[in-house]
């Protein structure tokens, strides 16, 4: 992640200037900016180098006293400033892309994670219902021989009631 003075070298513009685009976007205050090490050095994420990259660049095209490029001699300093800026721009959108990248792979495992707990989850819970369907068919074969039992007379249940012992007793 590129620092102020970084920046600054790369699009051909001052530290102050640079500081002072940081402060205008907010960048501190959107946590794109973050003060390290023991000096404290500004270091600027990718996507804040991208924003202040295009408000710099922007910048210098809509300033009043910005050469044209009709004159010979203007043209020639209109022709290197842009390349600086250009290259500058997509130095910042590489490290962009690089860490979008970073991002989705990291996003596809855990992407596959979730998807191995879903698959989990799923298997659980079939075993779960296979589990209670069970228990519920023997509650209710249970129940029909209690109600079997419950309306046998006296007689019946200590002669052994066809129908109240287990079939093979």
């Amino acid at each position: 992640m590129p620092t102020i003075k970084e920046i600054a070298d790369a699009t051909g513009r001052g530290k102050s200037t640079v500081s002072r685009a940081v402060k205008e976007l907010g960048l501190r205050e959107n946590g794109h900016a973050k003060p390290d090490g023991a000096r404290g050095a500004l270091i600027i994420d990718a996507e804040g180098a991208s924003l202040l990259a295009d408000y710099l660049t922007k910048n210098v095209e809509n300033k009043p006293g910005a050469t044209t490029g009709t004159d010979d001699r203007t043209e020639s300093n209109t022709a290197a400033a842009p390349s600086v800026d250009i290259d500058a721009i997509v130095s910042v959108y590489k490290e962009r892309i690089d860490d979008l990248k970073a991002q989705i792979e990291t996003l596809h495992a855990q992407l596959a994670a979730k998807d191995a707990q879903i698959h989990e989850l799923a298997t659980a819970l079939d075993h779960a219902q296979d589990a209670a369907k069970e228990a519920q068919d023997e509650t209710r074969r249970s129940h029909d021989r209690v109600l079997l039992m419950a309306s046998a007379g006296v007689w019946e249940r200590l002669t052994g009631f066809k129908g109240l012992l287990e079939s093979g007793e």
